[in-house]
């Protein structure tokens, strides 16, 4: 009596998989016959950077520390930023791996970035505004006015404010960056 546990021979198998073998071996040779053109004498990152991509990371860590007392990027490479001259051969797109580099998301956070000029006047908060005797907003209410923007920068680079200033920081009150400075001249 058969225990049905024999091997059954199907010749369709085999055809099949030597079929395939063959196409594989045949797309490997031709990829492998394919040069490879790399361009390895690149020239230095630093030397390729525009202007203006330049500026947004410098003015954004000036802001950053002078507001809140936090140093988001390494200080050489930000003194290294603020040298850049204009490159002979750009890159192109974003060279920063932030989210914020991409207008989608700062579009989504509603963010507008300290290296905007007059962005408080851009940002609508909804709170009232207090102006000096020139008509011109005072040094207070524009703090205010960044704060939504702020507030998604530094979450974003959460990493680097000590836990003992976030845990005292209420992102939901209005004038949040104001004790925020001040908890981090404390610690």
């Amino acid at each position: 009596m058969k225990s049905g546990h024999l091997v059954h021979f199907n010749v369709l198998y085999i055809l099949f998989a030597v079929f395939s073998l063959i196409i594989v071996t045949f797309f490997k040779s031709w990829m492998a016959a394919t040069p490879f053109d790399v361009d390895e004498d690149l020239p230095d990152f630093f030397n390729t950077i525009t202007l203006g991509q330049a500026d947004i990371l410098v003015n954004e860590d000036n802001h950053c520390k002078e507001n809140f007392l936090v140093l988001v990027n390494d200080p050489d490479t930000v003194a290294r930023l603020d040298e850049t001259e204009v490159p002979d051969k750009a890159l192109q797109g974003t060279p920063w791996y932030t989210v914020l580099s991409n207008q989608s998301y700062m579009e989504a956070f509603g963010y507008i970035g300290a290296y905007v000029e007059e962005r408080e006047k851009l940002i609508e908060d909804g709170f009232p505004d207090v102006f000096d005797a020139n008509g011109e907003m005072s040094a207070e209410t524009i703090e205010k006015r960044c704060e939504q923007s702020d507030m998604v920068y530094l979450l974003l680079n959460i990493s680097v404010v000590p836990d003992d200033v976030i845990k005292k920081c209420d992102f939901s009150v209005h004038g949040w960056s104001l004790k925020f400075k001040a908890d981090m001249q404390e610690f």
